[in-house]
Formats: structure tokens, C-alpha cells, sequence
């Protein structure tokens, strides 16, 4: 069996170096054969040097550089130059267990599956008591996942056959890091059940998730916030067909709440953390301007299309 495990990474040459380090413990077994690459999005930094430092005969690496910014942009050129029968996605900012590899690619070699949901669990460094379970979740932690059947993935780890490429062929260039933040592995798992294809949980196949401590400021927690609702938006508009009445209304509403917890709590912000009342309140109101601004666009699916017209 041949599987490709893809990264795409942008500026975070000094996170990519513990995540290949970490990789190069990942146990392939002789029967197995897989490809490494890595898609540089646009990188500024010394990520190619860090690439051709880990390329060794145990972890022989791939780098592909891909100008175009986003994500989304990336994955698809990396699906595009793979050659696996499975594709297995993880971030650059991750520790991988020894067995992850074959262990995500396992159900879909034995045909239990056509694509497999892997686990991400955050690193204990990064936990603080204020957290709730949308805090971690928003941190790609997958404990929100239900156990019986998974009906999403996590970007961070997650599998999926080459075969599902004849039927759902991209990630959505608008959504993603480097465009609206969010949204892109959700609505590609979305796809996949919407074609009939089968998601496995393997939420017991866990990564660990080293991301930057920037992400725990305010201003982060905020702009992640308005960055999910636009994606929520886009999702709604484009790919469900959500008929969105009183637009203006709901913009209105929307901002007048948001302004009311603020006046009321402006005295009990931190520096760090972000209350879940204020995020979802900032969310609403980003989904309420970008309905207001999608609707002014053609929709560029059929209702739960697979491929953008």
C-alpha cells in the first residue's frame, strides 16, 4: 500500500523542525510505502533549509513551493503531486505518536473506510483553567467529536483514499488559513458523507497540538471569532442554500447585542482568554455582515455540490 503525508506550512520554519523531528519516530512497517511532502505556501523564511536539514534516508521529504496563498491552495497542489493511494494531512505544529501513520491509514487499506477523522489533543504546556470545551475546540482539540460516527475532520489529522478525489477533487480555495480562516476541512468532510462516502473516528489516534501562545491573546481569540463567522457565513450561502431573511435586521440585532455585553463587561477583560458569551456574540455579528455581503454574490455550488462550478 503506498500512502502521501502531506504538510503545509507557511512561516513557521522553527514549528515545522519539532514537528519532523517527532516524524522521524513515526513507525512505517516494510510493507508499507510512503511519501513525504512538504508544501511551503509562500514561506519567508528559512523553511526550505529546514526541509533539506531533515531529508534523510529515514525520513526522505519532498518540497514543493507553492507561491499562491492559502491553505486550501496548498493542500490541493499537494494532492495534486502525491502519488499515495491515501492521503494523510497533518499541520506543522503537531507531535505524531510512533504508530500514527499506519494507524490512520489502516481503515481505509482494509476498505472499513473512505476517509478517517483522526484525534487532536491539545499539548498540556498550552492548557489553562479558563478553558471550556469551545476554547479548546477552537484550538482544533477534537474532544466535541461524537464517539459514535464521525461526521467531520480536523485538518490536523486526517486520511482519506485517493478514490474520493474522482468525486469531491478540492479543498475550497475561499476557505482556509490565508483566506477566510476556517471552514475548509469541515466543508470537504461535508462533501465526502454528501457523496456517500464513509468518515471512520479514529479519535483514539491522537496527535498533539503545539500551537503558537499568541493564539491565547484577546485580539486572537476575537479575530478567530470573526474569521469562523465569515466562513460560517460562506458555508451557509454557497454550499447549504440557506435562504438568510431581514439581513439588515439581524446586522442591526446583532450589533446592538455585541455593544450592550461590551458596555456591560468592558471592566473584566484579560490580556488573555476571551469570555465564550463575547465570542459567540462576535461570531453572530461576523456572520451577520457576511451573509449581508455573500448574498450579493452567485453561489458557487449547486446546493451540496461537490465540486465549484
Amino acid at each position: 500500500m503506498n500512502a502521501s503525508i502531506l504538510i503545509v506550512t507557511r512561516n513557521r520554519a522553527s514549528d515545522l523542525a519539532q514537528t519532523l523531528r517527532t516524524m522521524q519516530l513515526v513507525h512505517i512497517p516494510e510493507c508499507f510505502k510512503v511519501e513525504w511532502i512538504v508544501i511551503d505556501n509562500g514561506s519567508t523564511d528559512d523553511t526550505r533549509e529546514v526541509v533539506k536539514a531533515f531529508d534523510t534516508v529515514s525520513l526522505p521529504l519532498r518540497y514543493i513551493y507553492e507561491p499562491r496563498g492559502g491553505q486550501s491552495v496548498g493542500r490541493n497542489r499537494g494532492v495534486a503531486e502525491s502519488t499515495g493511494d491515501v492521503i494523510l494531512f497533518t499541520d506543522d505544529d503537531v507531535r505524531t505518536p510512533p504508530e500514527w501513520a499506519i494507524k490512520m491509514c489502516d481503515p481505509i487499506v482494509h476498505g472499513k473506510a473512505d476517509a478517517v477523522s483522526g484525534g487532536v489533543r491539545l499539548a498540556p504546556n498550552l492548557l489553562r483553567p479558563w478553558m471550556t470545551w469551545m476554547h479548546r475546540s477552537w484550538l482544533a482539540s477534537t474532544e466535541w467529536f461524537s464517539s459514535a460516527t464521525a461526521q467531520s475532520m480536523v485538518g490536523a489529522n486526517m486520511a482519506f483514499s485517493r478514490a474520493v478525489l474522482q468525486r469531491v477533487p478540492h479543498f475550497d480555495p475561499e476557505l482556509g488559513p490565508g483566506a477566510t480562516g476556517f471552514g475548509d476541512d469541515t466543508l470537504f468532510a461535508s462533501q465526502l458523507l454528501a457523496a456517500g462516502y464513509r468518515i471512520h473516528d479514529c479519535m483514539n489516534v491522537c496527535i498533539e497540538h503545539h500551537f503558537e501562545p499568541s493564539r491565547l491573546r484577546r485580539e486572537s481569540w476575537l479575530s478567530a471569532a470573526r474569521r469562523r463567522g465569515e466562513s460560517l457565513a460562506y458555508i451557509q450561502h454557497h454550499w447549504e442554500h440557506l435562504a438568510c431573511r431581514f439581513d439588515g435586521f439581524k446586522l442591526l440585532r446583532a450589533t446592538a447585542k455585541y455593544a450592550t455585553w461590551r458596555a456591560a463587561n468592558n471592566h473584566k477583560l484579560e490580556d488573555e482568554g476571551c469570555h465564550e458569551k463575547e465570542l459567540c456574540l462576535v461570531l453572530r455579528l461576523a456572520m451577520a455582515r457576511w451573509n449581508f455581503e455573500e448574498r450579493q454574490r452567485e453561489r458557487v455550488y449547486i446546493k451540496n455540490g461537490l465540486v465549484r462550478l
